[in-house]
């Protein structure tokens, strides 16, 4: 065994030991001294962490130009980390809920629209989707512990002896969380006997893997295409959700009609479509987004100078846009 791979072993074995205590401890805190844990451990690793510090102010300068200046944007990207913080701080206080006592902590906006869905379940399962904004952990398991209950996608970590102990976190509501392996195929099965499934859209795809542009901010970002490929094969309606926080520290699930889309609509007019029902939401509360992620991954030759310091052009990138705007000129003349 090499150098690098002994200290890799045992830090992922630490890691391991680390978050395998997090477990059995988090359920024992109260939910408010949790929440300022969180906020107390975000503060110190947003000084500390530079990099993703500066990742997230670039991002916010590209995103909202001058409309913050850089006081604001530090607030902003701070309390985001502060929020990612408490997230995953709450995911592994989800063994304290169930569907008795859920509806103390998260509601739906609009119930009448979630009773539709649920007495649809079968008929017409949909293909939820939403992003990195405020306790989305908790938002998807809600919808489990309400009696809606699919498949989600869930990454595969690095040190893949965490993975098992996140797949039973998220499981915990009757989800039946996925990691990506034929991800696709098992979830065009899922809609197809009838079970809903969960996606996060807002992480970035390299050019090496399927996905899709569209214009996040006035800027072009590379993202998944799964659900929008997903609607195509199975005419499932997609349903955006996004968890809202409240001052008297509960959430709100804010979700859309379930999504039709026209036979011949492409994947690009499909996700840019969903993607228009998160920006809003993230302009009017920016905080609850994770800025601290590298959303742009690539610039365009073309007006470039907007996008974030860490932004790469690439030639594929580049082919890629060019040819998803012909097809576009072209469908407007047809």
């Amino acid at each position: 065994m090499t150098l690098k791979k002994f200290r890799y072993h045992y830090r992922y074995r630490i890691e391991y030991w680390g978050v395998a205590l997090f477990t059995r401890i988090v359920p024992l805190i109260p939910l408010s001294v949790l929440r300022a844990i969180a906020d107390g451990l975000g503060w110190i690793v947003f000084h500390l962490d530079r990099k993703s510090q500066r990742v997230a102010l670039a991002n916010l300068a590209a995103a909202f130009g001058n409309r913050y200046n850089e006081r604001e944007r530090r607030r902003i990207a701070r309390r985001a980390t502060q929020i990612f913080g408490r997230s995953f701080l709450e995911l592994f206080w989800t063994p304290r809920l169930n569907p008795e006592n859920v509806g103390n902590y998260l509601r739906f906006e609009d119930e009448e629209l979630f009773a539709e869905v649920l007495a649809s379940k079968r008929t017409s399962p949909v293909i939820g989707v939403t992003i990195h904004f405020a306790n989305f952990e908790w938002a998807s398991a809600y919808y489990g512990f309400r009696g809606y209950q699919g498949a989600i996608l869930t990454q595969r970590f690095k040190n893949d002896r965490l993975t098992p102990i996140f797949l039973q976190l998220r499981s915990l509501s009757g989800q039946a969380a996925v990691t990506q392996e034929q991800s696709v195929l098992r979830f065009f099965k899922a809609l197809k006997r009838g079970r809903p499934v969960g996606i996060l859209v807002d992480l970035t795809m390299k050019m090496a893997d399927p996905g899709v542009i569209l214009t996040v901010f006035g800027l072009k970002i590379r993202t998944t295409l799964m659900h929008a490929a997903l609607r195509q094969r199975t005419g499932a309606p997609i349903m955006p959700f996004a968890c809202l926080p409240r001052q008297n520290g509960k959430y709100v699930i804010r979700a859309a009609r379930p999504m039709q889309f026209p036979a011949n609509a492409t994947v690009q007019e499909i996700a840019q479509k969903c993607w228009e029902f998160f920006e809003p939401i993230i302009r009017e509360h920016p905080e609850q987004w994770l800025w601290s992620y590298k959303h742009w991954r690539y610039r365009p030759a073309e007006n470039g100078e907007r996008y974030p310091f860490y932004a790469n052009y690439s030639d594929a990138f580049e082919a890629e846009l060019h040819s998803r705007e012909i097809g576009l000129h072209c469908k407007t003349k047809l």
